[in-house]
């Protein structure tokens, strides 16, 4: 799971907990409002309590919730974007009932809690930006504090209190972050060691060429994910008279001219060429994101670079290949698809070697 994946993933339950949040203010507003000796620590009538404390709180806090969710179901908005409404929704819940509330240490030092929701994400920025926000809205409620409650000293002094919390909350939440990308780094380290040990173990180590298995997982997936508008392609290779080759000029030589026609088919580029070596001497080409013009071309290059390599152990004479060249139907199974490139070689073989058919032969289609 990459990084993304990890924040898309939270940001529903943090939602929720923003919604629940929203509840528990209005639940506790009510709940001061109702028991005589809650209510006694408010100096204010009953009708500005209902305002202050109940009707404007929870307006205020419902279109936080309507506005983010919104927000966050919306294609148009960035996902680092949904990462910072999920906070600021939090903190703006938060900020409601510090300045409601705020002589208490507790209380001006509740959006700390969305400093540290914020190390969720693991972006550095959008936390300190929680800090200072929060940093600034609790002076606010310094300021407004003063003129409220009776006795200075104490809010002070709760106030101090309440500043230190938050900035170790900051502190807190990169060491958190830090936790977290190193973890992330971890994670990523381990995954392309993985990648590149499981690549390994599908790469023939003569040619370097995808083996036999990793060419039946690329082909499956391949044509998991077919569309017409991105055509694919197969040719089949199988180097002329290798047996003599072999018998003449011994196996490791046989191996040079594998290794040369590999290297050929490598150098055309592997991003929408993958070349595997079926087995012994015959190997084949998919190719995608062409059109058949292409694909074609691309086939006779191979052919053409590769006839034109001269071995010291040969002296002169040029070693070839007969190829067979089908397009992909949705219509065929894996096996179909080979069987088609298969015959078009064969029938490529019986009729002069050294070139790669691609038209539909009637009598080499009947195995289907």
């Amino acid at each position: 799971m990459n990084i993304y994946d990890f924040q898309k993933r939270w940001r529903k339950p943090l939602f929720l907990i923003g919604v629940f949040f929203c509840l528990a203010c209005l639940f506790m507003e009510i709940l001061i409002f109702i028991v005589p000796q809650f209510r006694m620590q408010v100096k204010c009538t009953d009708e500005e309590y209902k305002l202050r404390y109940i009707y404007i709180p929870t307006i205020l806090n419902v279109s936080a919730v309507v506005i983010s969710f919104f927000l966050l179901t919306s294609k148009k908005v960035s996902q680092r974007a949904k990462n910072y409404t999920i906070c600021s929704m939090l903190l703006f819940i938060c900020i409601i009932i510090q300045n409601l509330h705020g002589i208490y240490a507790a209380v001006l030092s509740l959006p700390s809690l969305a400093i540290f929701i914020s190390a969720v994400f693991a972006e550095n920025r959008l936390t300190y930006t929680m800090t200072v926000i929060s940093m600034v809205s609790t002076l606010i409620s310094f300021v407004v504090g003063q003129k409220l409650f009776d006795d200075n000293d104490i809010y002070i002094a709760n106030y101090i209190i309440a500043s230190a919390i938050i900035i170790i909350a900051y502190f807190c939440s990169n060491l958190l972050l830090r936790f977290i990308y190193s973890q992330l780094h971890t994670v990523k380290k381990g995954r392309t060691n993985e990648e590149r040990l499981i690549n390994k173990m599908r790469l023939d180590p003569l040619t370097g060429l995808y083996n036999r298995g990793g060419m039946d997982s690329i082909m499956d997936e391949l044509i998991k994910n077919y569309q017409p508008e991105s055509p694919l392609y197969l040719l089949m290779i199988d180097i002329d008279n290798f047996k003599r080759v072999n018998d003449t000029y011994g196996h490791q030589n046989g191996d040079v001219v594998l290794r040369t026609l590999a290297q050929v088919i490598l150098d055309m580029g592997r991003k929408d060429i993958i070349p595997c070596r079926y087995g012994g001497e015959e190997i084949c080409v998919m190719f995608r994101n062409m059109d058949i013009d292409e694909a074609l071309r691309k086939s006779n290059q191979i052919l053409s670079d590769f006839r034109s390599v001269r071995y010291d152990f040969a002296g002169d004479h040029s070693i070839t290949f007969s190829g067979g060249f089908v397009q992909f139907d949705p219509k065929y199974t894996k096996d179909e698809w080979i069987k088609i490139a298969d015959s078009r070689l064969y029938f490529a073989k019986h009729n002069g070697k050294n070139r790669v058919i691609s038209i539909p032969v009637e009598e080499t289609e009947q195995i289907i």
